[in-house]
């Protein structure tokens, strides 16, 4: 742990030695409709739900926009379960990401710190047919994530950054006998890498897009001479498409994502499917392995007021490798959902079926 508090400390200290005026949007870049945006805002929202995987939460977000004008935003999340999961999230972004979308500017700056425990963690093997099982454990990490970002044009932006995870896992050896000390990621480790992204974006919105593409490249190296136990690469293409039906506030959203990773990562560092941000029908962690392709495919519609709901599907699969792509055995769920939108963020609540049962999810943003 040490050396992952060294390391926030150094980064904090070149934040500083930054000018502030260098990440500022020039206002001749800025759209009419955002410069009306550089009024203080501010959204809270009070936790108390319930999810299949941690049980019944408590806490709260919140996000601050300009509280400096200088466009930048703080965003906190206070969080606790009766499963006992411990979350807690500050994120730093200046220019925010929601005023910069569609804008060219010169630097923009995220900084986030993560802090997460979970006493009822899965494992359940690796591969497309790995077993279900009811075996769970604590997991918890610290994450320190510093990336900076340049717009080229309105539409083509370039991303570079720095990522420590410090991670846990323990008692696993007397719970689930899948786990052992040859599963890369059992016990303590530090996972520090270098990730770097080219996007072309049209999205109208970051928050809640309406139309617009998202095309993305992620590389992610991580390497041992900047703190990592493990050398890998990981490649992501993800490709979002959002398309205005009937009228505006109805809306079809299509995420088509594959990956590929080179080299030994921690299992929680692989290509996952189950979950909150994958394939809501199943539990988190479910498959995982080297390589995956996914597809999303939400329609998006008004309820009443601030209130909106889903109804999606999630296929996908892990595979041991990109080139052992296969047509079979796909992993399929569907349901539907709830999405609160406040000014500054939306609130997510999911419900997935598959034919290894139901389960629910809350969280916060769209899963894409």
């Amino acid at each position: 742990m040490n050396k992952i508090f060294r390391l926030t400390f150094l980064f904090i200290i070149v934040l500083f030695m930054i000018p502030i005026n260098t990440f500022s949007i020039n206002e001749t870049n800025i759209s009419e409709q955002l410069t009306t945006v550089r009024q203080r805002t501010i959204s809270i929202f009070p936790i108390l739900m319930y999810d299949s995987d941690i049980g019944f939460g408590f806490g709260g977000k919140g996000v601050i926009k300009n509280q400096f004008k200088r466009n930048e935003s703080f965003d906190l999340i206070l969080f606790g379960s009766t499963k006992g999961e411990q979350w807690y999230v500050f994120t730093f972004s200046i220019p925010d990401f929601e005023i910069r979308q569609g804008t060219r500017y010169p630097l923009a700056l995220d900084l986030k710190l993560e802090y997460d425990k979970f006493l009822k963690s899965n494992f359940f093997g690796f591969g497309n047919n790995s077993k279900d099982n009811d075996w769970q454990f604590p997991k918890e990490f610290t994450k320190l994530e510093l990336t900076l970002g340049h717009a080229f044009t309105e539409r083509i932006i370039g991303e570079a950054g720095l990522f420590f995870n410090h991670t846990s896992v323990y008692d696993y050896e007397d719970i689930n006998p899948e786990m052992s000390t040859n599963i890369p990621g059992s016990g303590e480790n530090l996972t520090s890498y270098l990730t770097v992204q080219l996007r072309w974006d049209t999205r109208d919105s970051q928050i809640h897009p309406h139309q617009g593409w998202k095309l993305s490249f992620n590389s992610d190296f991580a390497f041992k001479f900047i703190g990592s136990d493990y050398n890998f690469n990981r490649y992501r293409l993800e490709v979002n498409k959002y398309q205005k039906l009937f009228t505006s506030a109805h809306i079809l959203a299509v995420r088509l994502w594959t990956q590929h990773i080179e080299g030994t990562a921690p299992y929680y560092e692989q290509s996952i499917i189950g979950g909150a941000w994958t394939a809501r029908g199943f539990k988190v962690d479910r498959f995982i392995d080297r390589a995956l392709t996914f597809v999303t495919i939400e329609y998006r519609f008004p309820v009443y007021r601030k209130i909106g709901g889903i109804l999606f599907v999630d296929i996908g699969r892990v595979f041991p490798s990109i080139d052992k792509f296969r047509f079979y055995n796909w992993k399929i769920d569907s349901g539907f959902g709830l999405r609160y939108y406040l000014e500054n963020f939306v609130v997510r609540f999911d419900t997935g079926f598959s034919n290894e049962g139901m389960r629910i999810f809350f969280n916060f943003g769209h899963i894409f």
